[in-house]
């Protein structure tokens, strides 16, 4: 869980977009393709057989995302709104508009343009839960299928989902729409992947001994662990005027991936000693992981009588960035 996220850099447009699930305008054409999918647990596992890439644009009113999903089988049988789309094979967004809150979204979609979404006011791992009825409002999406969808008889060549997302639909009382140009969010993209079988012409999941077989996951940016609710760990979209090459992470980045980095050896340490560390060096991976990074910066730790809770601050002097994260998930980044 050590790799450095994505980053896509999406240009702000004036024209507009048919969301047709074609995206044959000339905006799309200048829209540069993401880095092709990979396993969600990262380089060292075996290439996707299947390619997946996707493109990303903005304006006022909307983000709007671009995906092709290699395919020779397209197949879908989930029709109605909000059920557990996944049990198809799927296309998923996962969006965190606010560095300050836990609070993201997550839209699912199939080949059949069956759409679930829902908002987390925190990852699951940290105790939350999918609140389901909630909706994108105003969500726009289309599926367009290079082939034939749910004919065993013939060979396709991909399906593809097109979407313009409101800003409005994802604004808190707080926080206000649109993004500002420069401005990061983080963002991740997974495809789920089913081995299927065709009984009496029909798709279905392949099962052995009765047990449906274990899905693929394909992402955008790895995660490191078979689990996409780690928002910590997404790519990142950068709001941009113009078309900008190789983007880096927001300035945040590594001060916030040292925080969650003590989270995750803390976490460690629980489970062997039913307690947390006193201090950050007492944590195992200290010196290979956290270390170098812990001379420049400086720290706080704050721990209660029962080592049942801490409180860590972390900043950057250099960047007077201060990130603060808690044992239960909790986290704030402040940029002075």
């Amino acid at each position: 869980m050590q790799s450095t996220p994505s980053v896509y850099a999406a240009k702000k447009i004036s024209s507009q977009i048919n969301v047709d699930g074609k995206a044959d305008e000339e905006a799309w054409q200048q829209a540069p393709w993401s880095d092709d999918f990979v396993d969600i647990e990262g380089a060292s596992k075996k290439k996707p057989a299947l390619n997946s890439k996707v493109k990303m644009l903005w304006d006022d009113q909307h983000l709007y995302i671009y995906a092709q999903l290699e395919e020779p089988h397209v197949w879908g049988d989930i029709r109605k709104r909000d059920a557990i789309i996944y049990h198809n094979n799927d296309f998923e967004v996962f969006l965190k508009p606010f560095d300050n809150q836990p609070l993201y979204y997550e839209i699912e979609v199939n080949a059949l343009n069956t759409v679930m979404d829902l908002m987390m006011p925190k990852a699951y791992r940290l105790g939350g839960d999918a609140v389901m009825h909630w909706d994108v409002k105003g969500l726009q999406s289309a599926v367009h299928v290079a082939g034939s969808i749910n004919n065993a008889n013939d060979t396709d060549m991909f399906w593809a989902v097109e979407m313009a997302i409101p800003f409005h639909s994802l604004t808190t009382f707080a926080r206000k729409m649109p993004p500002k140009v420069g401005s990061y969010w983080r963002i991740n993209f997974s495809r789920v992947q089913w081995q299927h079988e065709v009984q009496d012409n029909v798709y279905q999941r392949r099962k052995d001994g009765g047990k449906f077989l274990d899905e693929e996951n394909w992402v955008w940016s790895p995660i490191g662990v078979i689990n996409m609710h780690h928002p910590e760990r997404w790519g990142f979209i950068k709001f941009v005027e113009s078309t900008t090459p190789n983007p880096a992470v927001p300035p945040d980045f590594r001060l916030e991936q040292a925080a969650w980095n003590i989270f995750y050896l803390q976490q460690v340490y629980h489970r062997k000693n039913k307690q947390f560390a006193t201090t950050i060096a007492g944590l195992p991976g200290y010196e290979s992981l956290l270390l170098p990074a812990m001379n420049t910066w400086s720290h706080t730790f704050l721990l209660n009588e029962a080592k049942s809770f801490y409180k860590l601050t972390l900043t950057d002097p250099m960047t007077e960035i201060t990130v603060s994260l808690d044992s239960e998930g909790n986290y704030h980044t402040v940029h002075e």
